[in-house]
């Protein structure tokens, strides 16, 4: 046996190869439980998108729905503004028409009152010479529908034993126009100048012009 002390230096025990298998064999198994605890790690992030690809491939999906989302928006608004639109629209021709309504039936109420006369003479070959009521409406409407074109009449005659016929008188014009009260006076008085611009074409100077018939005239 060695002693200690003296000048003698300690060694210490080499370890026995035994031990030295089992250590390199526990770190070989931490490094291997390591290696597989990375491997799941990858594989977790592989399979929730956590990778690069899979990140660009989640924003790209984003920004469609982004996308999607705002031309759905755009076009609700489009289709509410529409409907908005039209409400108004409708709105503002019901309030027109029932403003016009209004309008006509004060201008009906005020001619009531106040019918209209005429200005121009008016000759009744009947006998009594009793002018009715319609007939010196219906000169009253012709005199202003003349002043539409531009026309002036003269004189009004109502014929012998023709109640509903008149005979109207231009001025500067040689022919007159036999009418009825039977059709509105603003139709008869745009035939009358009609014919007027026809016979002035033509160079025509007839005797009278017949405009009893609606979409018909005959002059003579």
């Amino acid at each position: 046996m060695q002693q200690w002390g003296g000048t003698m230096n300690y060694r210490p025990e080499k370890k026995r190869p035994e031990k030295k298998r089992r250590e390199r064999e526990t770190r070989d198994a931490l490094v291997a439980q390591r290696g597989e605890t990375e491997r799941q790690t990858v594989a977790t992030e592989f399979r929730v998108g956590k990778t690069i690809a899979g990140s660009a491939n989640e924003n790209r999906q984003r920004n469609l729905e982004h996308i999607a989302n705002r031309k759905k928006k755009q076009i609700r608004n489009v289709i509410i503004t529409v409907i908005l639109l039209g409400a108004v629209v409708t709105i503002v021709i019901l309030l027109a028409n029932y403003l016009g309504d209004i309008a006509r039936e004060r201008e009906a109420l005020l001619a009531e009152e106040n019918p209209m006369a005429p200005t121009v003479t008016i000759v009744d070959e009947n006998v009594g010479n009793n002018l009715s009521e319609r007939a010196k409406l219906f000169v009253a409407r012709l005199e202003k529908d003349a002043k539409d074109y531009k026309l002036e009449i003269d004189h009004v005659v109502l014929p012998y034993q023709k109640a509903r016929e008149l005979d109207i008188y231009f001025k500067n014009r040689g022919e007159y126009y036999k009418m009825t009260m039977e059709r509105g006076s603003a139709v008869q008085m745009e035939d009358a100048e009609r014919m007027m611009r026809y016979l002035d074409g033509k160079d025509l100077h007839p005797g009278y012009v017949d405009l009893r018939v609606e979409g018909k005239a005959y002059y003579k």
